[in-house]
C-alpha cells in the first residue's frame, strides 16, 4: 500500500484515540461535578443552607453566606453541563470517525484488523468510563429537593467496590466474564491474523465466545436503567461507557464471526 494510505491510516487512528480519551475524560469530570452537586443537596447540607438563607435575610444582606453558596452551586452546574455536552459530542465524533475509518479501509486486507483495533479502544473506554448514574431524591417542604443517594458506576469501579467490600464471590465472575474474557478474546482474534498461529487461535476463539458475557451485561444494564426510571423518586442516567461497550460488543461479534468462519484464519498484511 502507498505512503499516502499509511499517513491517512495513522491520522484516523490518532484522531480516534484522541476522541475516545476526550469522551472518557469529560465523562469522568461530569461524574465528579455531579458528585459535588448532589453533595450540596444532601439533608445535612440543606439544613445548613436554609439556616444561611434565614441568617442572610434577617441581617439585611450583611451576611452573604447563602448568596456565595448559591454562586458556587451555579458554577458547579455550569461545569457539569459543559462536561456532559463535551462527553456526548466526543462520543458522537468517535462513532462518526469510526464509520469513516471503516469506510476508508473497506475492501482492503486491513479492514478486519482495523475493526478489531477500534473494538479494543471501545472496550477500554467501556470498562473504565462511567456507565450508569443513579440519584435518589425526595421533595421535602421548606428544604426542596433533598438527595438521599448518589451512585455512578462503571465496570471497573463496580468490581473495585465489590472487591473492597469483600464480595469476592460476585467480583471474581465479573472480572472473568466482563474483563478477562473480552480482552483475551480480542487478543486471540488479533493472533488469528498471524498465519502460522491462525488455526490454533480460531480453535480457542470458538468455545471462548460462548463464555463471553459482554452482550448479556449490556442488556442487564439497560434493563436496570429502565426499571430504575419507573420510580418517581429515583433518576437513572446512562453514561457514555455503555455506548462504547455496545460498540465493542457489535464490532467484536462481527470480527469473531468472520474469523471463526475461516478454517485457516485471515492473513494480515499492509
Amino acid at each position: 500500500m502507498s505512503t499516502r494510505f499509511y499517513i491517512i491510516y495513522a491520522t484516523f487512528t490518532c484522531i480516534l484515540i484522541l476522541t475516545s480519551w476526550v469522551a472518557y475524560s469529560a465523562a469522568c469530570n461530569y461524574e465528579r461535578q455531579t458528585q459535588k452537586f448532589t453533595d450540596r443537596l444532601k439533608a445535612e447540607d440543606k439544613i445548613v443552607t436554609v439556616l444561611k438563607q434565614i441568617t442572610e435575610g434577617i441581617s439585611f444582606g450583611k451576611y452573604t453566606g447563602h448568596s456565595e453558596e448559591k454562586q458556587q452551586l451555579e458554577a458547579i452546574l455550569k461545569q457539569r453541563q459543559y462536561y456532559k455536552q463535551l462527553s456526548i459530542i466526543a462520543t458522537i465524533s468517535f462513532f462518526i470517525i469510526m464509520l469513516a475509518f471503516l469506510g476508508f479501509t473497506y475492501k482492503t486486507n486491513v479492514f478486519l484488523p482495523t475493526m478489531l483495533m477500534i473494538s479494543l479502544i471501545a472496550l477500554l473506554v467501556g470498562l473504565f468510563a462511567p456507565i450508569l448514574m443513579m440519584v435518589a431524591y425526595q421533595e421535602v417542604p421548606v428544604f426542596g429537593k433533598v438527595i438521599f443517594m448518589f451512585q455512578s458506576k462503571g465496570i471497573i469501579s463496580t468490581i473495585e467496590s465489590l472487591w473492597k467490600s469483600d464480595n469476592l464471590f460476585v467480583a471474581l465472575p465479573l472480572i472473568i466474564f466482563s474483563v478477562v474474557i473480552p480482552i483475551l478474546k480480542t487478543l486471540l482474534m488479533g493472533i488469528a491474523f498471524i498465519q502460522p498461529l491462525a488455526a490454533k487461535s480460531i480453535e480457542i476463539i470458538k468455545p471462548l465466545g460462548k463464555w463471553s458475557m459482554a452482550d448479556v451485561f449490556v442488556v442487564a444494564l439497560l434493563l436496570t436503567y429502565f426499571t430504575t426510571n419507573q420510580d418517581n423518586s429515583t433518576h437513572a442516567e446512562v453514561q457514555i461507557g455503555l455506548y462504547f461497550f455496545i460498540i465493542y460488543v457489535i464490532l467484536s461479534m462481527i470480527v469473531a464471526l468472520l474469523i471463526a468462519g475461516s478454517d485457516k484464519g485471515l492473513k494480515y498484511t499492509m
